[in-house]
C-alpha cells in the first residue's frame, strides 16, 4: 500500500488538486466585491506557485496573508486595468453598433491586437506583483516583456480560458463540476508558464530583480491566534514522523494494509494533539477532501442522469399560468395515456418558474441569451407560447419544422405559425461564405415560411386552464434523438388526437 504514504506521488498528486480547487475557490469568493479582484488574483498565484514548487506552506494562511500584503498595489493596477478594459469594451461596441464592415482595417486591427495583449497583462502582471517588489510603472513593463516572451503558451491558456467559459455556460447544470475542474486545470498550467520564467528571471537577473521574502514565516503548528496550523510544513510533519520508534523492528505480519494501518498508529501514539492535527491535516485532510469532492460530484451527476433518463417530457408556459388540473392533464395525464409507468415523470412549467419572460422591461438581448441557453441545454422539449411570445421567439434555430413531426394533411394552414426570415436576417445570413457554401449545401428553399408552432384548440386551452382571451402555440425544441421525437409525436397525439 505504497500509494497510501503521505509522501507517495498519489498522495502529493492529490493534496495539490485539493489545495488548488481550495485556492480557486478562495479567489471566486474574494473576487466578489470586483475592487478586489487583484488582491485576489494575485494571492491565487502566491499559493498556486508554491503548491506546484513542493512548498507545502498550506493554503489559507498564505492567500490571505498574501492577499493583504499586495492589496493596495494590486488593487491600484486593478483599477487602471478596469479603466484600460472600459475603453477597450467601449471601442468594441462601437465597432458593433457602426458595423465591422464600416470600420478601417488598420483601427480594426489595432483593437484586436490591444484587446489581445490587455488580456495577456492582465494574467501575468498580477503574478508578477505576487512574486516580486517593484514600482508600479516598472511592473507593467516587465509584464509586457513577459507577454511577449511567453506569447505563444499564454495565448494558448487564453483559449483554454475561453474554452472553460464555453463549457461553463454549454454544461450550466453541473457548472461547479465543470468550473472546479477547469480553474484548476487553468492554474496548473499558467503556473508552470509563471514558474519557468521566474525562475530563468530570477537566474538571468539576479541583480535587477530580488526575489520577493518569504512573508508567510510562522510556527507550523501555530497560527496567528494560537490554535493548530492548517498549513504545517511538510518537512515538519515528516520530522514527527522520525520521533516514534526508530530503532524498534518492524512487524512484517499480516498483509500490506493491516501492516501500513498498524504503522501508523505506532506513529501517532506517541504524538501529542497538536502534532497529530498537524500530521493529519498535512497528509490525509486534502485528499480526504478530494474523494469526498470526487464522490459527492459522482453521486451529483448519476442522480442527474438518472433525473434526466426518467423524465419522459419537460415543457413550459410563456406568458401564461396553467391550472393545477392543467399541469396534471399535461404530466401525468401523458405519462398514463403513453403507458409509461412510474418512477417516470414529466413536468410543465408556467411563466413564475421560467428563467427568462418576455416583458418589455427586459432587454432584448439578455432575452436572448436566456432563452437560448434554457434550449440549448435541454431544460424544455416544447413550449407553449402566447401569441406575441411566438412572434419574438419562434425561429428554427430552436424549434424543430413541423413537416417532420406531423402530417400536414391533418391540420389547415391557419393551424400553424410559420417562420418567414425578416430581411435584416437575410441579409445578415448573407454575409460572408458560410462552411455549407463550401461545400454546396446551401438550400435554395431556405427563405421559404417554415411551420414551427402549433396553434391550441380552444378544447386543449381548457384542459390546460390557460386564459382562453388569448391564442396559444406550442412549438418542440430541435432534439438530436430519435426517441425524443417520437415521444413529441406521442404528446401531439395525446393533445390534438391527430399527428
Amino acid at each position: 500500500m505504497n500509494i497510501l504514504k503521505p509522501d507517495s506521488p498519489v498522495m502529493n498528486m492529490l493534496s495539490t488538486i485539493t489545495n488548488l480547487i481550495i485556492v480557486n475557490l478562495l479567489f471566486v469568493i474574494c473576487s466578489i466585491p470586483v475592487i478586489t479582484f487583484g488582491a485576489a488574483f494575485s494571492a491565487k498565484y502566491y499559493v498556486s506557485m508554491k503548491i506546484i514548487r513542493g512548498e507545502g506552506t498550506g493554503v489559507f494562511i498564505p492567500f490571505f496573508k498574501a492577499f493583504k500584503r499586495n492589496f493596495k498595489q494590486a488593487t491600484a493596477t486593478w483599477i487602471i486595468m478596469l479603466v484600460v478594459i472600459s475603453l477597450i469594451i467601449f471601442n468594441w461596441r462601437y465597432i458593433i453598433y457602426t458595423g465591422w464592415s464600416n470600420i478601417p482595417f488598420i483601427y480594426k486591427l489595432g483593437i484586436i491586437v490591444f484587446s489581445l495583449f490587455a488580456a495577456l497583462m492582465t494574467m501575468t502582471i498580477f503574478p508578477t506583483i505576487a512574486r516580486y517588489e517593484m514600482k508600479t510603472a516598472e511592473l507593467f513593463k516587465a509584464s509586457l516583456i513577459f507577454v511577449i516572451i511567453k506569447f505563444i503558451p499564454l495565448v494558448l491558456i487564453c483559449l483554454l480560458i475561453v474554452g472553460s467559459v464555453i463549457a461553463c455556460v454549454w454544461y450550466a447544470q453541473w457548472f461547479p463540476l465543470v468550473y472546479a475542474f477547469t480553474s484548476t486545470t487553468i492554474t496548473y498550467f499558467l503556473s508552470l508558464v509563471f514558474i519557468k520564467q521566474f525562475d530563468k528571471l530570477e537566474k538571468i537577473q539576479a541583480d535587477k530583480l530580488q526575489a520577493l521574502k518569504e512573508s508567510v514565516e510562522y510556527d507550523p503548528e501555530k497560527d496567528a491566534a494560537g490554535n493548530i496550523s492548517l498549513a504545517g510544513n511538510k518537512k515538519e510533519a515528516k520530522k514527527l514522523e522520525e520521533t516514534k520508534g526508530e530503532d524498534k523492528a518492524e512487524d512484517k505480519s499480516g498483509n500490506k494494509l493491516t501492516r501500513y494501518i498498524r504503522s501508523e498508529k505506532a506513529k501517532l501514539k506517541g504524538l501529542t494533539a497538536k502534532q497529530k492535527a498537524v500530521y493529519f491535516m498535512q497528509y490525509y485532510l486534502p485528499p480526504t477532501i478530494l474523494v469526498i469532492l470526487v464522490a459527492g460530484g459522482l453521486f451529483w451527476y448519476g442522480h442527474d442522469v438518472y433525473k434526466d433518463k426518467m423524465r419522459v417530457l419537460g415543457g413550459g408556459v410563456i406568458n401564461g399560468f396553467p391550472t393545477e388540473e392543467g399541469r396534471e392533464y399535461a404530466t401525468t395525464g401523458f405519462l398514463e395515456y403513453a403507458g409509461y409507468k412510474k418512477p417516470r415523470t414529466a413536468a410543465l412549467l408556467n411563466s413564475e418558474d421560467l428563467n427568462f419572460k418576455s416583458d418589455l422591461e427586459y432587454e432584448e438581448r439578455y432575452l436572448e441569451i436566456a432563452f437560448r441557453a434554457s434550449i440549448l441545454t435541454g431544460t424544455y422539449d416544447y413550449l407553449i407560447m402566447r401569441e406575441d411570445a411566438v412572434y419574438n421567439y419562434a425561429t428554427p434555430d430552436y424549434f424543430q419544422d413541423l413537416n417532420n413531426l406531423v402530417n400536414m394533411d391533418n391540420f389547415s394552414e391557419d393551424d400553424f405559425y410559420y417562420y418567414v426570415p425578416t430581411e435584416a436576417e437575410k441579409a445578415k445570413r448573407n454575409q460572408g461564405i458560410s462552411l455549407d457554401d463550401l461545400l454546396g449545401r446551401s438550400d435554395p428553399d431556405e427563405d421559404k415560411p417554415v411551420p414551427v408552432a402549433l396553434k391550441l384548440t380552444d378544447e386543449i386551452e381548457e384542459k390546460l386552464g390557460l386564459d382562453q382571451e388569448y391564442t396559444y402555440y406550442i412549438a418542440f425544441a430541435n432534439s438530436m434523438s430519435p426517441s425524443s421525437d417520437k415521444i413529441i409525436i406521442q404528446f401531439i397525439t395525446y393533445l390534438f388526437g391527430k399527428c
